[in-house]
């Protein structure tokens, strides 16, 4: 069993009584994995011995998006697949944060350079965020680590007062947002703040522009209702690039494509397969401070913005005439040197940003965002009164990138995608130029799920 604690602490006891003897606490959010249930009592590994919870105080871990992790040893090792005898990767260090994928068995499954690896779970402090909470600095000076522990690297501090957005707690550490990054400090010089407080707070716009640098609240970790996201078969993600694609993409969020291809008497699989193209089934970006994944085409900027103002696009973009697709490169000064950017995600955003200042709505107009890669100029199409009501939507959480997928989708391209006709999908999906590329991509990928699961409809959630 996989849980999350659900009370501020949680005994670790030496045998499954009330009674016995207490071996240690787990701080509320912290994930356990453990034998059981037996009689209401989890078996666990704690501190290199065997101790019990009461499974009455866990939750279950459904959406893997809220999962944080931290190494806890000096030295651990990431490999390419979930065994010792894997390929190592690389060695990471203790305090380094982790993106989990997926649980298996004694591994992780995670993320690692944009690529999927392997770690030995025993080794990760997982916490299961599940509602954040302001708090208020009380010390004079607060370090912000990198990690929960007193060695760890110094992100940097904040003065007494400040605000603090907190994610989850291990132990006598809080898991904090920091400058659009994680970071940890000492529980006992921060207190949690009543809702009175920061109404007031918010109120007061002298008190806020005080700190208003020292707390990031990110719309993507505040309460909202999210449907499952995980399924309830992990799939390992071994096989070809295919496979493990559609393997990674399935355990991420199987359960809500799923629950939406059946509302379109769908083949999971074929909804699957477009995420798999599209993005390789990723909404957002860890390397980029967990920023959605964007894709700046120029060439839609040109549209919204350019050709009325021909002469400041050309100091600053430029794009091939042919194929307009291609020959992206950019300059932020009107005679620095041409650069391109497609490919990375921070580069993207470089441009992006760029792009906003001199007209943010034509900018967002000229992005495809997210999991699905659905172009802003289609806001209307997916439900949206405003690009920016789309942009926040898509920003917010992957439910609003899956959702825009299948409110996306016409009638003509759920048939096609039922007939498994992926090319003629394709045409109107990602244009004529490229269907018959982007069709054997989505073939391939539809090919590689179902070899691994025949029946994908039958796990339901």
């Amino acid at each position: 069993m996989i849980g999350a604690v659900s009370t501020s602490l949680l005994n670790v006891r030496s045998m499954p009584t009330p009674s016995s003897a207490i071996l240690g606490q787990l701080t509320e959010g912290m994930v356990i994995k453990g034998e059981g249930p037996f009689d209401n009592w989890i078996q666990l590994h704690y501190k290199d011995t065997f101790g019990f919870v009461s499974a009455h105080y866990l939750r279950p871990v459904n959406d893997l998006a809220r999962l944080t992790g931290t190494v806890n040893t000096n030295k651990l090792n990431v490999r390419q697949a979930p065994s010792t005898s894997a390929k190592h990767l690389a060695t990471i260090s203790r305090g380094a944060s982790i993106k989990t994928l997926a649980f298996l068995n004694d591994w992780l499954e995670i993320e690692f350079n944009g690529e999927t690896a392997y770690v030995a779970a025993r080794f990760v402090d997982l916490v299961y965020v599940s509602k954040g909470y302001y708090a208020k600095v009380s010390a004079d000076l607060l370090n912000v680590r990198s990690a929960p522990y007193p060695s760890a690297s110094l992100f940097g501090q904040i003065t007494m007062g400040g605000q603090v957005w907190v994610e989850g707690q291990q132990h006598d550490w809080s898991q904090i947002r920091f400058n659009g990054n994680r970071g940890y400090v000492a529980s006992r010089f921060i207190t949690p703040m009543t809702e009175t407080a920061i109404n007031a707070q918010q109120q007061d716009p002298i008190a806020l522009s005080d700190h208003q640098d020292d707390v990031i609240i990110p719309s993507a970790h505040i309460e909202q209702g999210l449907s499952r996201l995980t399924p309830t078969t992990i799939l390992t993600v071994t096989g070809s690039s295919e496979q493990r694609n559609a393997a990674a993409t399935w355990n991420r969020w199987g359960a809500l494509l799923t629950d939406l291809s059946n509302n379109k008497q769908l083949d999971v699989a074929c909804a699957l397969a477009v995420l798999c193209v599209e993005s390789s089934g990723k909404g957002f970006e860890q390397n980029n401070s967990d920023r959605m994944i964007i894709r700046f085409e120029i060439h839609k900027f040109w549209k919204f913005w350019g050709q009325h103002n021909p002469q400041q696009f050309r100091q600053h973009f430029r794009y091939s005439n042919d194929k307009v697709w291609q020959g992206h490169e950019w300059r932020r000064e009107p005679i620095g040197e041409w650069q391109s950017f497609h490919g990375r995600q921070s580069n993207e955003w470089q441009i992006f940003e760029f792009a906003r200042q001199l007209d943010e709505n034509a900018a967002m107009l000229s992005i495809s965002m997210g999991a699905p890669q659905i172009m802003g100029f289609h806001f209307e199409r997916i439900g949206y009164q405003s690009v920016l009501e789309m942009f926040n939507a898509f920003a917010g959480s992957i439910q609003g990138q899956v959702n825009g997928l299948f409110n996306f989708f016409s009638p003509r391209m759920l048939q096609y995608l039922k007939d498994l006709a992926f090319e003629d999908f394709a045409g109107m999906y990602n244009g004529k130029g490229q269907k018959k590329v982007y069709g054997d991509k989505i073939q391939k990928h539809y090919g590689a799920f179902k070899k691994m699961m025949p029946n994908p409809e039958q796990q339901h959630s």
